[in-house]
């Protein structure tokens, strides 16, 4: 496309979102510089967009000295989303701006990550080995590695709890950075397997009883906590930014469930995103309609004394939450940059939110479109990415996925096959292996993956 043809696009976009001026618009005067080195930048997309409804108010784009200049409606609320291929996306609020007001905006530069050219790979490094132990759990944190070891497993036979392990005679052990042992603790009762809460403690689930671990005066201290504490106090409460915890009111009976903020300060509780799976949902009610007369009588009477749908309340009685066709909407949060990243698998949205919990942008998956995405994300607690995990025949592999974008990075693929337990700690994969049919213990094993 020629120059001509630019600027003709140019003035066509600016002709297409720029309102007529009226008595309550103001122009708005800014610059745009480099963060580092504060040289103008030429080229930035500035687009104003209305704060609630969400909605485009107007575009423009930077001189070669950097300026701009849009026009803004007075009287309402509105947000600066400035753009540019090299630099970091950056949103202004700017609610109470005058004529008379210049703005002055830097961008941060983008950083851009150059595949590495592998040449002869090496091989992964054992993190935990021993003749005796299996590998059942593990996690990194910044006390060390720690791993939940076994010497034999066994299984549930009620019908609930039907194929879960139970360890017997396990082991709680934390590695150093150079997976050397520092300390190591027998656990009372059998263990079902490790967890993580929202301060990075290491969370031990046991057949009856739960224990949070900590490193503390070079010993494993483990603090008691009920069973039912732990998963109605404890793990839904995920992660946290300055003075909020992070967490769901996620269960497995129903297909809907809020993201909540808690804020610690003012002892406040309040969702900002809502998760639903509208077919699942849609199934969970349509059982109403295939009940008999009895039961429909009983539900709109249950509806009258509780305030339920009745509707909801024959999928319940139905017990349609334990039918194949019922699942449960996967969408976690990981923070990443003080940003609420909420991936929506129901939507095959990634909805993004500031540490506030108010709404940014939403951004389509990509991952979600390829056969062999497990079903799984993860997140590098040591710097904030997330990997999706895939796999095909024997292989797997883990690519970066970039929540502003979507966006899917290189692969990189782990050594060994069938690898279990699979998470991501300060660039490296950790893993659960052994060979089929070997008698050889689950060995813990570690590998980069840049």
């Amino acid at each position: 496309m020629t120059n001509a043809k630019y600027l003709w696009l140019f003035f066509v976009l600016l002709g297409m979102h720029v309102p007529v001026l009226s008595q309550t618009a103001v122009r708005l005067h800014g610059v745009v510089v480099d963060s580092a080195s504060m040289v103008p930048l030429a080229g930035v997309h500035v687009r104003a967009e209305r704060v609630a409804p969400r909605g485009d108010l107007g575009i423009a784009v930077s001189d070669p000295q950097g300026r701009f200049n849009i026009v803004l409606p007075g009287l309402e609320p509105v947000a600066l989303v400035f753009g540019h291929l090299g630099y970091q996306p950056k949103r202004v609020e700017a609610a109470s701006i005058t004529g008379t007001d210049t703005l002055r905006i830097a961008l941060a530069p983008k950083a851009y990550e150059i595949a590495e050219v592998v040449i002869g790979k090496h091989a992964p490094e054992v993190v935990f080995q021993r003749r005796d132990l299996h590998v059942g759990d593990h996690y990194a944190t910044r006390d060390g590695v720690w791993v939940l070891a076994y010497e034999q497993p066994r299984l549930w036979h009620s019908q609930e709890n039907a194929g879960e392990q139970l360890f017997r005679n396990a082991r709680l052990v934390l590695l150093d950075t150079l997976f050397e042992e520092r300390a190591s603790r027998i656990l009372p009762g059998e263990v079902r397997r490790l967890h993580r809460d929202h301060r990075g403690r290491v969370v031990v689930d046991g057949g009856r009883e739960a224990w949070v671990a900590e490193w503390r005066d070079g010993l494993i201290a483990l603090g008691g906590v009920d069973r039912t504490t732990l998963h109605t106090a404890i793990l839904p409460w995920t992660d946290s930014t300055a003075g909020r915890l992070l967490g769901t009111n996620r269960t497995e009976e129903w297909p809907v469930f809020d993201h909540l903020s808690y804020d610690r300060t003012t002892d406040e509780q309040r969702p900002f995103c809502t998760i639903q799976d509208e077919h699942v949902l849609a199934l969970f009610r349509s059982q109403y309609k295939y009940m008999s007369g009895r039961d429909k009588v009983i539900a709109m009477d249950l509806e009258i004394a509780t305030g339920v749908d009745r509707e909801i309340l024959a999928g319940y009685m139905t017990g349609f939450q334990h039918d194949p066709y019922f699942k449960v909407p996967y969408a976690p949060l990981f923070v990443v940059d003080d940003t609420l990243c909420v991936f929506d698998h129901a939507r095959e949205r990634i909805r993004r939110y500031t540490a506030d919990g108010v709404g940014i942008d939403e951004v389509p998956m990509l991952h979600t479109s390829d056969r062999r995405w497990r079903g799984r994300l993860l997140q590098d607690m040591g710097d904030g990415t997330v990997y999706a995990l895939f796999a095909r025949g024997s292989s797997s592999w883990l690519c970066r996925v970039d929540p502003a974008t979507g966006a899917l990075g290189a692969p990189a693929s782990l050594t060994h096959p069938f690898p279990e337990e699979v998470q991501v700690h300060a660039g490296h994969a950790y893993y659960v292996y052994r060979p089929q049919g070997s008698r050889d213990q689950r060995t813990l094993y570690r590998e980069p993956l840049r």
